[in-house]
């Protein structure tokens, strides 16, 4: 329970940072009820608002999330509630108000609101920030598929001979067999984004999710995907429980034959691969590649 309220309290701001959406359905509500005297969908605005409130509030929302089953994100529970709708009638009732009549007072005041409302909806769109958000994808991408052409000069595998089962950081992984389908991997996406397994049962053993872990610990990033500054923020507590020797036996015995590791890896913890590999790492582009 204090996992969901946790993912509940962190989900919201989640939403608030991809644009300002949120703000402008806030605003509507406020508008509405404002008017509500005057009001004619009252049950469209005390579902909104109940619904909204309930989604905000994290013991209300935990319980939602528990209802819809931890397959299914924080985000998810939104969809209970008509952003959309109640925006737009917000929106459509202010301009049916500023342009009464279509007379020449109504003009003057109704073409100003109109030119806000569609600034506010312009302004509120997080269009900088999906842009941004595919221009690193497309890097990530990029960066990968120069990695795996990268690995098929590289001497200390031969992909022709053999496939290989490749563990290496999350944006490697993430498109790996997208790029080449004759690689294996050891966990999926759906190892970070539980919305995947929507429609399934199947999960990973304690083990692999340990492997999991700790590569996200040699990244520098926390399993929800958050880039940690410091090396110290790495280590600590999830040192003390993963062991980086379990781990690797846990990679040998789930077939990976590279573990590709980033540059910017603990140095401490790189030592202990090395040593537990018996031999020094491959140095590519901003990797480094052992062979298991």
């Amino acid at each position: 329970m204090a996992e969901l309220l946790r993912n509940a309290y962190t989900g919201w701001f989640r939403i608030t940072d991809h644009g300002k959406m949120m703000a402008l359905f806030l605003t509507a509500l406020l508008f509405l009820w404002w008017n509500r005297e005057k009001e004619e969908q009252k049950r469209l605005l005390y579902y909104g608002t109940a619904s909204a409130v309930c989604c905000i509030l994290p013991v209300t929302a935990a319980a939602l999330m528990l209802y819809q089953t931890r397959f299914y994100d924080y985000e998810w529970i939104w969809s209970i509630v008509p952003v959309t709708v109640v925006t737009a009638y917000a929106g459509t009732k202010l301009l049916r108000e500023s342009w009464q009549g279509f007379r020449l007072k109504s003009w003057r005041r109704g073409l100003p609101v109109t030119v806000g409302i569609l600034l506010t909806a312009l302004l509120c769109s997080p269009v900088d920030r999906i842009d941004s958000m595919l221009e690193e994808k497309e890097q990530q991408k990029e960066n990968a598929a120069q990695l795996l052409a990268d690995l098929e000069r590289n001497s200390v595998t031969d992909i022709s001979d053999a496939k290989i089962c490749l563990w290496a950081p999350r944006e490697i992984m993430e498109y790996a067999r997208g790029l080449d389908g004759d690689i294996l991997l050891p966990y999926g996406r759906n190892m970070w984004e539980e919305s995947l397994d929507a429609y399934t049962y199947d999960s990973y053993s304690e083990e692999v999710e340990e492997m999991y872990r700790w590569m996200c610990m040699a990244e520098k990033r926390d399993v929800d995907g958050k880039l940690f500054q410091e090396a110290s923020d790495v280590q600590g507590e999830e040192t003390a429980v993963l062991s980086t020797k379990v781990c690797l036996e846990t990679a040998r015995k789930e077939g990976v034959t590279l573990l590709v590791l980033p540059q910017d890896i603990d140095q401490a913890l790189l030592n202990e691969v090395t040593g537990f590999v018996g031999a020094q790492p491959e140095r590519i582009m901003e990797y480094y590649l052992f062979s298991l």
